[in-house]
């Protein structure tokens, strides 16, 4: 057990904005490592922020520590329409990763958000609470890289070929082109990897800014 005013002063390297951000970074990856309310209460003051990268990676972290007493400053910031789409989309996403049905009705309400960046995340995140809630699949689906993703992978498509037809058909649900850009992330080969290229073309960074250096 880390002692909380340890846990304390790794939260006031958090919030100094006068430390270099890649310190700052540190710290919050620290605490989401750490868990636990102290850690999250610490996470969640540093979103008066005035870095939007900063803050991305705040709520970024909370989803990814999938514990519900993150949710309350999620959804704070998800309904705050003075912070950057960026913020309030990956607060939704969070709200997803942790996958309580009490975040059921803010994401609800905002997936008729007029910020297209957030409306698709909240849609997102409402159907993988769907997906994770349902009595046969209780436990959340894993992967190699032990991430929280928006989507499960698609489980019962493996042709690389068929799975870009997928992720590169707009006409296709959102749900279902992030589940086959997941699956060929998880396939990990030089002919997935190059599918998932193609999508930089014809989506301009919006979907396969997932698949970052985090995976």
């Amino acid at each position: 057990m880390i002692p909380e005013e340890k846990i304390l002063l790794i939260g006031q390297v958090l919030k100094d904005s006068s430390k270099p951000l890649k310190e700052r970074f540190r710290a919050l990856f620290t605490l989401k490592n750490i868990g636990g309310k102290t850690a999250i209460q610490c996470i969640s003051e540093a979103f008066a922020d005035k870095s939007a990268l900063l803050k991305h990676e705040l709520a970024y972290c909370l989803g990814q520590m999938k514990d519900s007493d993150a949710n309350d400053i999620l959804r704070q910031v998800l309904e705050d329409k003075s912070q950057e789409p960026m913020v309030r989309h990956e607060a939704a996403e969070a709200l997803g990763a942790i996958g309580d049905k009490s975040s059921i009705s803010i994401l609800e309400k905002y997936a008729q958000d007029p910020v297209k960046e957030v409306s698709e995340t909240c849609y997102l995140a409402l159907k993988r609470i769907q997906f994770v809630t349902e009595e046969d699949k209780q436990k959340d689906t894993g992967n190699i890289y032990g991430s929280v993703d928006p989507t499960p992978p698609l489980d019962d498509v493996s042709d690389i070929n068929k799975l870009k037809e997928i992720l590169l058909n707009e006409n296709e649900d959102l749900f279902m082109r992030y589940k086959a850009m997941f699956k060929l992330r998880d396939i990990n080969s030089v002919e997935s990897t190059l599918a998932l290229t193609e999508g930089l073309y014809d989506f301009q960074g919006r979907l396969l800014n997932k698949i970052d250096i985090r995976s």
